[in-house]
């Protein structure tokens, strides 16, 4: 039988905006088991009759094989996951208007899909709802969609801690916790791991969540994501089911913003989303263009500032330069004014080609600071991978350790005063290509070189952090009990107080939960809070440092220090707390020491030769590997040193009065 043939879409016209554009699946009537016919029309997307988005997953890659769905008597091959979807979807005796991406685009067509991908958001957004498919059904699942129901109606009611979650929806304990249970059993279904999902949730005006026969109000299902976050426990902020939570919360209550329909700015949600997961990994970048800030509004990204963003005159830059891109636009849309190419979903360029030119766009983008380089974390020897730069991220790899500079916590390659520009790179032009786009070449200077690398730090969630095997690997002698006269680090502070220190990565790790309780809507954080806060991580070090002695602490006198530490914060002092950040922030690193005595916690493929380097523009640090004629970039990493981490080192460089030298590094 002969493959379906596409009605060409529309095409763009040349001059004026022309609509956007896609096809309607009519999905003809039938019962469960009767093969699947279908016709496909073109429509506009933004004036078309009414219809329902599917938003699902195509499913893995099995040995079974469908029927094809019959357009107008012709094939189009389905996944078993959509064949599934699409007999539960059908009516029996009226056709059903939906909208299925594997139908509706022409998947052999590269340009085509190119253009309705950068368009995907506006579909699911004019759908009059959208259907999450969740396949089929599995034992405990009407219980969980109960669970989930009653969870959502109850969820505005301020929770004392005097009444348990069971009373509140009315079940009893047993009940509760058996349907708890299947609730965390459908997060776990390979729906809330894929890229695309997330944004056709996002866009969605309304959404419903199918299971076979069963229904529930998507947002009320993502709305128990919380509970089943809280149950499972987890030493990293950031994974998947959080994301949907956050989605959750949004939807729920949006807040007044800027740009409609964005999560927020795209190194964020690449950082966000890095666990997700997408067929072609090219989409883990495409899939975000239509739910970020700068894929949303792209000359937003001509405009950035650090600092006052609610300015009279910040807020007047940005009209001028959106009005001058629009006007551009209504003249000719191919030129897609503010949009670099970076931002144009492109299924011709290769992968490496798309993440590659992403990350120049990200280091470009005004006030031009490096931290999409904190989002380079290498599990495998970058010196031996000649596809990819070793500065370029991979995004379609799952984290594997925390982002030191994520939470712009640290200023290391900053210096007082204004500027225009943070970073000074080469080679980067604003329109055009580089001529050696490979390249990335940068100035900064470099601080030391590593010497001694411990073994790489894991850890598991309920595991405690194993500060005596760290410390003996480093130093060659027991960390407990104390000596008689402690070893003083190069600040004068004792040794094992600066090595806890470096492992929380402080004061980081120290403010970690004070961080996550602001992006909670809870409270706010203020450099005002930082001293008091780098008082309460040493206390913690100093309680853990007693608790883990073996000693009689009040009776040696070694300890007198640390009892008088871990009283001065005026707070109370936490071991967990302190456990806690040492494992986030030094999980899948290595501990190091450089020549002239620095402690770090850095990337796990980092050796002993490596250097220490700033970046102008950089939060952090970074540990380079110096080549004969380049350097490798290996990852960043923290110091325990304040005048480094808080950019003093940079500023006497860039002052003229330090003896290190600035350099430009070619990074490759």
């Amino acid at each position: 039988m002969a493959r379906y043939i596409y009605q060409p879409l529309p095409p763009i016209p040349p001059q004026g905006v022309g609509p956007p554009y896609t096809r309607l699946l009519s999905l003809t009537a039938g019962t469960h088991k009767e093969p699947l016919h279908c016709t496909l029309a073109n429509i506009q997307t933004d004036n078309s009759p009414p219809y329902e988005a599917l938003s699902y997953v195509w499913g893995k890659k099995t040995a079974e094989i469908v029927p094809p769905i019959l357009c107008d008597g012709q094939p189009i091959s389905i996944t078993p996951n959509l064949d599934n979807a699409l007999r539960y979807l059908r009516y029996e005796h009226q056709p059903r208007s939906l909208w299925v991406d594997a139908i509706c685009i022409d998947q052999e067509n590269t340009q085509e899909r190119s253009r309705q991908v950068q368009d995907m958001r506006l579909v699911y957004k004019h759908a009059s709802r959208v259907v999450v498919w969740l396949g089929p059904k599995a034992p405990g699942i009407e219980l969980a969609f109960d669970l989930a129901a009653k969870l959502a109606r109850v969820r505005d009611i301020p929770q004392t801690g005097l009444v348990s979650f069971d009373v509140l929806v009315g079940m009893s304990e047993d009940d509760f916790e058996l349907a708890t249970f299947y609730l965390s059993d459908i997060f776990d279904r390979e729906y809330f791991v894929r890229t695309w999902c997330v944004q056709e949730v996002v866009a969605a005006t309304a959404c419903i969540g199918k299971s076979e026969d069963l229904e529930i109000n998507f947002l009320d299902l993502l709305s128990s994501s919380q509970y089943v976050v809280a149950r499972r426990g987890q030493m990293f902020p950031g994974k998947p089911l959080e994301f949907w939570n956050m989605i959750s919360l949004k939807k729920s209550s949006p807040l007044p913003s800027d740009i409609e329909g964005s999560m927020g700015g795209l190194l964020i949600l690449l950082g966000a989303t890095r666990d997700f997961k997408a067929t072609d990994a090219r989409d883990k970048v495409f899939a975000l263009f239509g739910i970020s800030d700068e894929g949303l509004q792209p000359h937003l990204a001509l405009t950035k500032i650090m600092g006052n963003r609610d300015s009279f005159h910040y807020k007047l830059m940005q009209k001028t330069v959106k009005g001058i891109a629009d006007f551009v636009n209504s003249s000719d849309p191919e030129k897609q004014a503010g949009r670099p190419k970076a931002l144009k979903t492109d299924y011709d360029k290769d992968l490496m080609e798309v993440y590659r030119d992403l990350a120049r766009f990200l280091i470009r983008c005004s006030p031009r600071v490096l931290d999409v380089l904190s989002h380079v974390q290498h599990t495998d020897d970058p010196t031996q991978s000649f596809y990819f730069p070793s500065w370029v991220p991979k995004w379609f790899q799952p984290r594997s350790a925390s982002i030191l500079g994520g939470a712009g916590m640290f200023l290391a390659g900053f210096c007082d005063g204004h500027f225009r520009y943070f970073a000074t790179v080469h080679d980067n032009p604003l329109s055009g290509n580089a001529v050696q786009p490979n390249h990335l070449r940068l100035d900064g200077f470099k601080v030391d070189r590593v010497t001694k690398v411990s073994s790489v730090m894991t850890f598991g969630l309920h595991d405690p952090w194993p500060a005596e095997a760290i410390w003996v690997e480093m130093f060659g002698s027991p960390l407990f009990p104390r000596p008689a006269l402690p070893i003083a680090y190069r600040n004068g502070e004792a040794l094992d107080i600066a090595f806890c220190l470096t492992a929380m990565a402080s004061p980081l790790g120290g403010v970690f939960e004070d961080l996550l309780a602001t992006q909670s809507g809870h409270g706010k954080l203020s450099d005002k809070d930082l001293p008091r806060l780098k008082q309460r991580a040493k206390a913690d070090v100093a309680q853990f440092l007693i608790e883990n002695s073996g000693v009689e602490t009040s009776s040696t006198p070694q300890y007198g220090a640390l009892l008088a530490l871990m009283q001065s914060a005026g707070e109370y002092a936490s071991t967990e707390r302190f456990n806690l950040a040492a494992k986030i922030f030094s999980h899948n690193r290595c501990f190091y020491v450089t020549q002239t005595g620095f402690l770090g916690i850095g990337p796990q493929m980092m050796k002993a030769g490596d250097e220490m380097c700033i970046f102008y523009g950089g939060r952090t640090p970074y540990i380079l590997r110096p080549m004969y004629d380049h350097h490798v970039f290996i990852g960043d990493t923290y110091v325990y040193d304040e005048d480094i981490m808080w950019g003093k080192a940079t500023e006497s460089v860039m002052r003229g009065r330090s003896h290190i030298p600035a350099f430009t590094f070619e990074l490759r």
